[in-house]
């Protein structure tokens, strides 16, 4: 039994007898299912019309019997069967299903994968390139490797971990000299902010308060330094971060304390004028925030001397003294405790770095070096010694300036945690030491590339002296920690200036700006060849000091 509703829909010859059934009921008729459509017979040979399954949906309604065909397109109703018994109207759904399996995917006449002009995906031209997997891959072959290195150094060495409680017992470390020099340092630390009491309290001639700041600076540097000799080189290396800090702390108080007491006279001189004294200070000299500061304390200048202010500047994460510093609402408990769990994880994979595999490492190395010394297996050893050296110093940096600085400014509730930018994807040196340790950069800034810029220096000679100090610096913390004065890490450093110079010149020679090669050749330079060979030649020098048998 079949009644038509949309003829439109139908393929005839007959289209009056389809506008008559429109107008009919259900009336019997015979089917035939074919490979795409339906026909509808008159008789056995007079086929009165056909479906095109491909241009309709069936609603299948098995309890009443019926399946009725609806538009694709607007679902409006073409044609209703109603069937005798339920067996022809599963052979229909036979029909159906299987025309929609065949139609489900293209011949060959539709699929055509020749289109259109395209490149491979790993040409330079190509527009779409995305690596994820092979990186996945890499990911996978360094997870392998280092399980492989982890099974070698088990083998080669067994478990060192273990001894190292009996290690620090047997260095028989005397402390006496560390805390002298914390009580000398201590001494130095009263003393930088005695002498600016003088300057502000007693009017002090300014040049005199100069040469006292420079004494004391200066001592800052070495009484203590001279001290620690005899102390064992790792307690000798963190005392003289720590000292080496508050060497670049007390100058930041001088030279910013020496400009205050001067513009301090210069608003005494023009505050009686009844101008805005903004009309007497550059934004370059001092900006409005401190001038209002300075011009408040202008008639009584030593209250701008705060003890307690010069103890937060002492303890708070950054080498810049400052008149304020931005602070937040509150402590985050929660959050502390966080960075504290991960700064104690982060000194426990220190440890077992070192004494597992960078320790046993260099001592072999210096006992191979020392009976034949060759190229190759100076170059074997850099490559070994690179991985463990990589994953300490990236440790070092995430514990120290993730970790370590920002559990110092949560405590303070110091707000500018800006410690570091993103030196990872850096193209050049130039931008590694720009970024990597922001609170150095600043102070290298702020106390020695304007100062030098402002004596008429030019931006080439001024870089160069930031470098020297720089070089300097890292020279005196690695050689005075273990009583040895190599001058390579101070090389090291300082030849990275011209080096820097140059490698700028090649970029635009090259047009190298956007390429990755200078973020490639910096990761080679850093952990293959400069940390590790450093790492070599101080440590060889130490074994030789202490009379390390071969």
């Amino acid at each position: 039994m079949i009644k038509v509703y949309n003829p439109e829909l139908l393929i005839s010859d007959a289209q009056d007898k389809l506008t008559q059934l429109v107008r009919d009921d259900f009336k019997p008729f015979i089917l035939r299912c074919e490979q795409h459509k339906l026909c509808v017979l008159e008789n056995e040979n007079l086929i009165l019309f056909s479906l095109l399954f491909d241009k309709c949906q069936p609603i299948i309604d098995e309890a009443q019997l019926t399946i009725t065909f609806v538009s694709q397109k607007d679902e409006s109703k073409i044609i209703a069967i109603k069937f005798i018994d339920k067996k022809r109207m599963s052979y229909l759904q036979h029909n159906i299903n299987s025309r929609k399996t065949y139609t489900k995917y293209m011949g060959p006449l539709a699929y055509q994968p020749v289109r259109k002009e395209r490149t491979s995906l790993l040409s330079t031209e190509s527009p779409e390139q995305n690596f994820r997997g092979i990186l996945n891959l890499a990911i996978l072959i360094l997870i392998a490797n280092h399980i492989r290195l982890i099974f070698e150094n088990f083998q080669k060495y067994g478990l060192l971990i273990t001894n190292v409680f009996w290690k620090f017992e047997m260095m028989h470390i005397n402390g006496n000299p560390i805390m002298q020099a914390l009580l000398m340092l201590l001494i130095n630390v009263l003393t930088g902010f005695g002498i600016q009491y003088l300057q502000f309290k007693r009017d002090i001639n300014t040049g005199i308060i100069r040469a006292f700041n420079i004494i004391n600076i200066v001592l800052t540097i070495i009484i203590p330094c001279y001290l620690i000799q005899g102390s064992h080189p790792g307690l000798n290396l963190n005392f003289l971060g720590v000292q080496f800090i508050v060497f670049m702390k007390l100058i930041s108080y001088a030279h910013f304390l020496r400009n205050t007491y001067f513009y301090i006279q210069r608003i005494k001189l023009v505050k009686n004028k009844k101008v805005p004294l903004d009309n007497f200070f550059a934004e370059y000299e001092v900006n409005n925030e401190n001038l209002k500061i300075l011009e408040k304390y202008s008639q009584d200048q030593s209250k701008i001397l705060d003890f307690k202010h010069f103890l937060y500047f002492l303890a708070a994460p950054t080498l810049c003294f400052q008149l304020s510093y931005p602070r937040t609402q509150s402590i985050r408990k929660v959050w502390l405790i966080k960075r504290i769990i991960e700064y104690i994880f982060v000194i426990l994979f220190l440890v077992i770095i070192w004494f597992q595999y960078t320790e046993p490492l260099v001592e072999n190395t210096y006992k191979m070096l020392s009976k034949a010394p060759t190229l190759m297996i100076l170059v074997d050893r850099l490559l070994k010694l690179a991985i463990p050296n990589t994953y300490m110093w990236i440790a070092l940096f995430y514990g120290q300036f993730q970790c370590f600085l920002n559990i110092t400014a949560e405590l303070l509730r110091f707000a500018d945690r800006e410690f570091y930018k993103d030196w990872w994807n850096c193209k050049n040196l130039e931008e590694y030491w720009r970024l990597w340790n922001l609170p150095v950069h600043h102070w290298l800034v702020r106390h020695i590339y304007f100062p030098c810029l402002k004596s008429g220096m030019s931006r080439t000679t001024s870089n160069m002296l930031v470098f020297l100090v720089s070089a300097l610096g890292h020279e005196y913390i690695v050689s005075a920690s273990i009583g040895v004065i190599e001058a390579w890490a101070f090389v090291g450093m300082f030849a990275q200036a011209p080096f820097m110079l140059l490698q700028k010149k090649l970029e635009k020679l090259l047009k190298l700006q956007d390429s990755q090669l200078g973020n490639l050749m910096f990761w080679m330079t850093f952990c293959f060849i400069g940390q590790p060979l450093m790492i070599f030649v101080y440590y060889f020098r130490y074994l030789e000091k202490i009379g390390h048998p071969i």
